[in-house]
């Protein structure tokens, strides 16, 4: 009895803590992009290390409630084991960024970081086996992005590519309609034994390439005959596959880069609405369009079929309020597919609504300091990549937290760094390390010349 009264207690606690946690976690944030403007290097260092130390607390306090909450005592070890193993890796995270990605931007480093704790920590609630699946992709991930300048270093023109983009491209979008399986209503999985991935998440990485490989070339409006024609292939091949949400996250990055390049409204604004008289020719032409659309618009009308898992969203997301019920003592199992597309209605019921709002700003700051990369690039083929790899982390996470809490259609894609997915998580990784190669080549670049000057 004094046991559950104590873990109450915490429990309560904590429901403060967290929120404190994420709020003095953003506040670095900002207060270290001031002090780095103003070149006040100590202070930015003391503020992105007190970053990491939010990030510590978050998982150590984290793990300890699920640690004392559960009753099985093979359980309370595996989660000391999870925790450990957490611990240690973002330890090397912070070191291997730090050594390999010179002048970087620490300030995405930690909120990436500080996201994928989030993640595994609402893993390790919903599925501990799911958690240990995590750290694995999260680790393969950060392998694979380790060796990214050195990539960049043996290929230093990675624009001469862009046919090789295209090509790989078709070959892996199309792939699912051959050896491809239905998942969650989407046709776009591919199974190796037990293991599954969507093809399409590699070619979000071959497409920002070509794109920003074809781009970097134009010069009139013929030049966007032939990306446009592709862009449009992956969407309409996207749509038959039912990845709706993948289509969209396709069709935004493409327009948003053409923008960028040819600084045209009428191109942009002419593909949105292109893009609104194509949606609504597809919910004509599809039953699953008309699935999405009617449980957005009254899920209520329906809520043991078609709109049960949006309202089980809803109702996770209004019940517990600002401070949420505390981690463990929520009910985010009850959320359909609550480990990828609908984590962050886990997140804001158990962390509250204000801790979620914490975890916007987080994404907002990422996409601020990328676009900011993209913008300090002055070589047009790495502003562009820059400005993709953005593009694409804040479309997808528009995308399902505004599906999520009801703003717009489900559209059925993961949560950037969070949410369970071995395929997603790898690629935003790798789309990162692309983003900070970009900030690490130009910095060190700027600190060579600045030293020549001074001969």
């Amino acid at each position: 009895m004094l046991k559950e009264s104590i873990i109450d207690i915490l429990i309560l606690i904590s429901r403060y803590a967290f929120v404190l946690f994420i709020f003095i976690f953003l506040w670095s944030g900002y207060k270290a992009i001031i002090f780095e403007k103003e070149n006040e290097t100590g202070e930015f260092i003391n503020k992105i290390y007190m970053q990491r130390f939010m990030i510590v607390l978050t998982h150590v306090l984290a793990f300890v409630i699920l640690m004392m909450t559960s009753k099985d005592s093979v359980q309370i070890i595996e989660i000391m084991k999870l925790s450990a193993f957490g611990l240690a890796f973002i330890i090397l995270f912070m070191i291997f960024t730090s050594l390999i990605y010179k002048k970087s931007d620490p300030v995405i480093w930690n909120c990436i970081l500080f996201l994928m704790v989030v993640g595994l920590i609402m893993l390790e609630r919903i599925d501990h086996d799911l958690a240990k699946k995590q750290i694995i992709w999260f680790l393969a991930g950060t392998f694979v992005m380790i060796f990214i300048p050195l990539v960049f270093k043996i290929v230093p023109r990675f624009e001469a590519f862009k046919y090789l983009y295209l090509i790989l491209g078709w070959i892996f979008i199309l792939s699912p309609f051959i050896l491809g399986k239905e998942r969650y209503g989407a046709y776009n999985w591919i199974y190796i034994g037990n293991f599954a991935f969507q093809p399409s998440e590699i070619v979000k990485f071959l497409f920002i390439f070509y794109l920003a490989s074809a781009l970097r070339a134009y010069h009139s409006i013929k030049d966007l005959i032939l990306p446009s024609s592709m862009a449009g292939g992956y969407v309409l091949v996207l749509v038959l596959q039912r990845d709706l949400g993948g289509a969209l996250i396709f069709f935004l990055t493409f327009l948003i880069l053409v923008y960028v390049r040819t600084s045209s409204s009428l191109l942009f604004f002419g593909g949105l609405g292109g893009a609104s008289l194509a949606s609504v020719l597809a919910y004509k032409l599809f039953s699953h369009v008309q699935v999405r659309v009617q449980a957005w618009l009254n899920p209520w009308k329906e809520i043991d079929t078609k709109g049960y898992q949006i309202t089980q969203s809803l109702f996770a997301i209004g019940t517990w309020g600002w401070l949420g019920s505390g981690l463990t003592a929520g009910y985010p199992k009850h959320i359909p597919v609550v480990e990828s597309d609908f984590i962050f209605s886990a997140i804001c019921e158990e962390f509250g609504n204000l801790f979620s709002i914490g975890i916007i700003l987080v994404f907002l700051l990422i996409i601020l300091r990328g676009t900011l990369i993209a913008l300090k690039s002055n070589r047009i083929f790495y502003s562009l990549l820059a400005m993709g790899a953005v593009s694409l982390i804040a479309i997808q996470t528009f995308l399902i937290i505004g599906g999520v809490i009801k703003m717009i259609p489900l559209t059925g894609v993961t949560l950037p760094f969070i949410s369970y997915g071995g395929s997603s998580v790898i690629v935003s990784i790798m789309i990162t390390g692309i983003l900070q190669w970009i900030q690490s080549y130009y910095a060190t670049r700027e600190e060579v010349l600045e030293y020549d000057d001074s001969l």
